[in-house]
């Protein structure tokens, strides 16, 4: 007969519930079982602190936590997780980001994106400051950056003068109009109609807005 597993105790309960997704779960499990050891307490598998977790509605993940996947980060500034991933493939932000490979995701720390608006904010322009409060829960930080760099890094939108209408770049308007891009963007730089449909469009970005 297999003997059952020992009950949790209130300290283990008391470490997982303040800890449970604010870090990656392997880290989770590493940290419980050097506790364990410290304080004798009984050895948890992964399996049985993931156990525990579920059934108790706890989060298994880190996504918005102290610690964050890359479509984490995404969620909070409603930007597409592959975005964020470029972000931290760029040498000089990886260097500050300084994510980490844990199970089958890249965790970054929120502290790191607090150092990056501080050393490059121009990376996070073009978003609010309440999305950017989000990430780096720091109102006065979040501020700042926001009004310092409001169009977006690398930002090609533009914009349909008589309908309104945005796109995020060149090649979507032509698609949406079955033009060349090229097309259109040569009406925009010499700042004229399209010709064929008569329509005029201009880039969101500004060239003077703190480039």
């Amino acid at each position: 007969m297999t003997p059952r597993a020992p009950r949790w105790t209130a300290p283990e309960i008391d470490y997982l519930e303040q800890y449970a997704g604010q870090v990656p779960f392997p880290d989770l499990v590493y940290q419980m079982h050097r506790k364990a050891m410290k304080y004798g307490w009984p050895v948890r598998s992964a399996v049985a602190i993931r156990k525990w977790l579920n059934t108790r509605g706890q989060h298994v993940g880190c996504r918005h936590g102290e610690w964050m996947t890359y479509s984490g980060v995404g969620d909070l500034l409603n930007c597409s997780s592959d975005r964020v991933a470029n972000w931290a493939r760029t040498p000089e932000v990886r260097a500050i980001l300084e994510p980490r490979w844990r199970g089958k995701a890249w965790f970054t720390s929120r502290d790191s994106w607090r150092r990056l608006a501080r050393k490059m904010p121009r990376i996070l322009g073009g978003f609010s400051a309440d999305a950017l409060f989000l990430l780096l829960e720091d109102r006065d930080l979040a501020e700042q950056v926001a009004a310092a760099h409001r169009s977006t890094l690398g930002d090609w939108r533009i914009r349909c003068i008589e309908t309104g209408e945005i796109y995020e770049n060149c090649s979507a308007a032509a698609r949406r109009y079955h033009l060349n891009r090229s097309t259109i963007n040569r009406a925009i730089h010499e700042g004229r109609p399209v010709a064929s449909i008569g329509l005029t469009f201009e880039q969101l970005r500004q060239p003077t807005d703190n480039s």
